[in-house]
């Protein structure tokens, strides 16, 4: 069986999975802030079947929590060098 990607980290991959990938990216991006790169998701969110409901759990999800995930990425990337 395939590994099927967890865009959504610590969430159910719903029908906003490709506003997680680019999220992923955007975090992947120095040059992008956090604040910036949260906003965008919820906005992405909020334009599919998402809804603004749910937009704004998820921004207030990768707002309190998503510093760790671009923190452990960054330091990832830097053990590979």
């Amino acid at each position: 069986m395939a590994a099927v990607p967890d865009y959504c980290t610590g969430w159910f991959e719903g029908s906003w999975a490709s506003c997680c990938a680019a999220h992923d990216l955007a975090y992947a991006d120095p040059a992008i802030g956090r604040l910036s790169a949260d906003w965008a998701l919820a906005q992405c969110v909020a334009a599919t079947s998402g809804g603004p409901v749910m937009a704004a759990i998820m921004f207030g999800g990768v707002a309190l929590f998503g510093w760790f995930f671009r923190w452990l990425g960054q330091r990832r990337r830097r053990t590979k060098t």
